[in-house]
This record gives structure tokens, sequence and C-alpha cells, in this order.
């Protein structure tokens, strides 16, 4: 279907980022494909599937099938992947136990996709920050399972590789809706927010973890509203995803029904947008 065309961006959210997935569901639902996706943290992960050139449907098939519970992702990671634990974890120092984020990367996508960038059938970008330059950094070519994992280091939990002989952390930090990358020669920018909210706290007193987290997720709304500010996008959606944690992974059924109503806006919107373009 030839029309306008569309950039797409995905942004972080740990486990929260399953929430893209109906979104895309929208795309595909309604015919149409964006010219160009750039996506961060989890939104690099599912972007790369969908830039590859996996329907929706067939992410979130994949995604029920490795989430569904606990004892499903281990048999797929030990059982149909091979995978043992020590190629999965790493020890940085006493008492410091990391995920190597290349092999979980490498677990989570399908062996058939494109092992580059450059090769995706629609134009891709990663965004993952540069920790010793301080800086948001882009990756369009090179190899995909290196870039995603440069895109979803977790300080302190995911381990990234190096670029020029740098440290890279999650995309998140510099840019956690990285939609200015899909402007260019683009005539409809979507963007899609599935940071999440601070939740109550369970007890009396949030927890110092609970604190920690809470803050990190306050400084990515900030980022995000003054790049906002600066140049909105024409389309931002945010599925209601505050009552997931970042770590509910095994919730992507529920967290898939919790977006229905933005999915459906979604479609309103680019249905609107792409009439008044037509």
């Amino acid at each position: 279907m030839s029309g306008p065309r569309i950039g797409l961006a995905l942004g972080g959210g740990s486990a929260r980022g399953l929430a893209h997935i109906p979104m895309l569901e929208a795309f595909d639902e309604l015919g149409i494909k964006p010219a160009i996706i750039a996506g961060c943290s989890i939104g690099a992960l599912i972007g790369a599937g969908y830039a590859s050139g996996m329907s929706a449907l067939e992410i979130r098939a994949l995604a029920e099938k490795l989430l569904d519970t606990r004892f499903a992702a281990a048999r797929y990671v030990f059982g149909a992947k091979r995978a043992r634990i020590r190629d999965l974890l790493a020890l940085r120092g006493l008492g410091s136990l990391h995920i190597k984020g290349e092999k979980l990367v490498d677990l989570a996508l399908p062996d058939e996709l494109p092992k580059n960038i450059e090769d995706t059938k629609i134009p891709f970008r990663v965004v993952t920050t540069d920790y010793d330059r301080m800086e948001e950094r882009v990756i369009d070519s090179g190899n995909m399972v290196k870039a995603v994992a440069a895109s979803l280091a977790v300080p302190g939990i995911i381990t990234g590789p190096r670029y020029d002989g740098r440290v890279h952390v999650d995309g998140g930090v510099t840019n956690p809706v990285p939609f200015n990358h899909v402007r260019e020669h683009c005539d409809i920018v979507v963007a899609i927010d599935v940071t999440g909210r601070p939740r109550p706290a369970k007890r009396a007193h949030h927890s110092n973890l609970e604190l920690a987290v809470g803050s990190l997720l306050i400084m990515f709304h900030q980022v995000a509203e003054l790049r906002r500010a600066l140049a909105p996008p024409d389309i931002y959606i945010e599925p209601a995803v505050e009552n997931f944690r970042g770590a509910d992974f095994f919730k992507a059924k529920e967290m898939f029904e919790a977006a229905k109503p933005a999915k459906e806006r979604l479609k309103r919107e680019l249905e609107k947008r792409i009439s008044r373009i037509a």
C-alpha cells in the first residue's frame, strides 16, 4: 500500500515494552508499514524483529511462547537453544553477577533474522548511550545482536558490548523515546512511550530499590518531555503500562490486554493523519 511515509519510534521500558507489540498490530491491521523505525532498549529488541520482516502476530506468538511461564522460558533457553548458565551470566567482581547482553539478545531473536542492521526490510536505527562520552549514539549498520545488546544494557544488571573501546549502556538514559531519529523524509512521526511511572509503595514506605527505579522513571519522563517540547511527534501514544513493573515479563498476555485501548487509539490517529495527506 503506497501512501505517506511514516516514521516509528519504539521507546524503552523493560518488560513494559511488550506493549509495543499491539501497537505494531495496529500497523499490520491497517495494511501499512513504517518507512523507518528507531528503537531503544526493549524497543530496539522488538523493533529488530519487526524491521526484519516479522509480522506483529509472529512477534506476539513468540513472546507468548517464551514468556508463558518461567519454566517455558527456561525450557526454550536451555533446551531448544542449548544455552548454558555460564553462557548467559558473567561474574564482574565479588558478588557482582550480570546477564550477558549479547547472549540474551541472541537467544531472544529468531535465528533467521538478518545478522546486520543494514539488511533489514525496513530501515532501522538502534539508540544506545556512550557512557564514557556521556552522549547518545545511533547505530544503523553492523551486527544486529551487538547493537541491540548495547541499547538494552541496564547498568548493574545487563552488560553491554564495547564500541570503539568504550562502554555503552541503555539508550533510554539519553533518549527514552527516540522519535527525532525517524523524522527525516517522513510525513508522519509516531512515538510509542512505554516508560511507565513510579508505582505506589507496597508497604508504608518505599524500599530503596523502589525509590531508585522510580527516580529513573521520573528522569526518563523528564527527558522525553523536553524532547517533545522541542519538536513534538505527530502521534504520541502511551499504552496503559503503569500497573506493570519492569520485571513483569511473564505477564505478557495481561499487558497485551491492557494495551488494547492504546492500539485502537493509534489506529484512529493513523487513519486520521493519513486521510489528511492522501
